[in-house]
């Protein structure tokens, strides 16, 4: 039984894409934000306000990734750009974060 359930496990992760990146944006209570580049050759676009967006990203080849961000609330706004190689990406720009998993 372990061994079959070691199989299934091991088919269903190999059968995971690889090539498919969630970008995900989380606004804070009372901000508003955009977030608009590229991971691994593919553009995105997204936008939160007063809680999360989310899109998916397929056919994503490589590491290289460069976002710039539009965050606001009704008294502070801010602009932030980010340029990078990486597996995964953790951002903040004010009260936003954005990430790519």
């Amino acid at each position: 039984m372990r061994l079959g359930l070691f199989l299934l496990g091991a088919v269903i992760f190999a059968g995971r894409p690889t090539d498919v990146k969630t970008v995900t944006l989380i606004c804070q209570p009372g901000w508003r934000a955009g977030a608009g580049g590229q991971y691994g050759g593919v553009a995105f676009d997204v936008q939160c306000d007063n809680g999360r967006g989310n899109v998916k990203l397929r056919g994503v080849s490589g590491t290289t990734y460069s976002v710039r961000m539009g965050v606001e609330s009704d008294s502070i706004a801010a602009d932030c750009a980010y340029a990078d190689s990486a597996p995964t990406v953790s951002v903040s720009c004010a009260a936003v974060q954005l990430s790519i998993h």
